[in-house]
């Protein structure tokens, strides 16, 4: 089951190596990449117009190193360039010369990446994150023919209850909490196939 996440960075999950925090987080990808049989591509994206590379690589240098190879790629300011992360065989990182893409907005970097990181339109399931109510919702318009989620942290009192829109607490331990919601599903329709099959 081929899943893609698209995750915003600033108050998101930068925690997870400014305040030396993402057990939680670390623990819930780890449970959605079994689900998926290790199909799982993760692309950082972000609205902001600032050099973000350093800041990515601490991060990525700080998780466990079996998750740093679900990490393929940086979209930055919005949606107008993206970067694939270059995983070395000595275990360094570096992002490829960026392609423009052309995108003024998150769900523009998600439209018009998708179409080279999934032209064929394999995925079985795709995964919003982020922390602001408009700019990351947004993403969750984007058309795929699949199912999809939006993790939306730390705005579950201000933002009305939208459809496949899960609303949970701040930073990475929230987005983990909602991780593992979409997880519970997953394993429910599972589980719920298997039965149907067997009858």
């Amino acid at each position: 089951m081929k899943t893609i996440v698209y995750i915003d960075f600033n108050n998101t999950i930068e925690d997870i190596y400014t305040k030396r925090r993402g057990y939680k987080y670390f623990k819930a990808i780890s449970r959605l990449a079994g689900l998926c049989n290790e199909e799982l591509e993760i692309y950082v994206i972000t609205k902001a117009n600032v050099k973000l590379e350093e800041d990515l690589f601490d991060l990525l240098y700080f998780m466990p190193y079996n998750q740093r190879k679900f990490y393929k790629g940086l979209i930055k300011n919005g949606g107008e360039t993206l970067a694939f992360i270059k995983h070395n065989e000595n275990g360094n990182l570096e992002l490829e010369d960026p392609i423009f893409l052309g995108g003024e907005s998150k769900l523009d970097g998600v439209e018009l990446s998708r179409k080279i990181i999934d032209s064929g339109s394999s995925a079985n399931l795709y995964l919003f994150i982020g922390d602001d109510k408009v700019a990351d919702v947004q993403m969750a318009q984007a058309s795929v023919k699949c199912k999809k989620y939006m993790i939306l942290a730390n705005n579950r009192r201000f933002v009305p209850q939208i459809e496949n829109v899960i609303k949970t607490s701040k930073h990475s331990y929230g987005v983990a909490t909602a991780i593992n919601k979409v997880c519970d599903e997953l394993e429910k329709e599972r589980q719920e196939n298997q039965e149907f099959q067997q009858e």
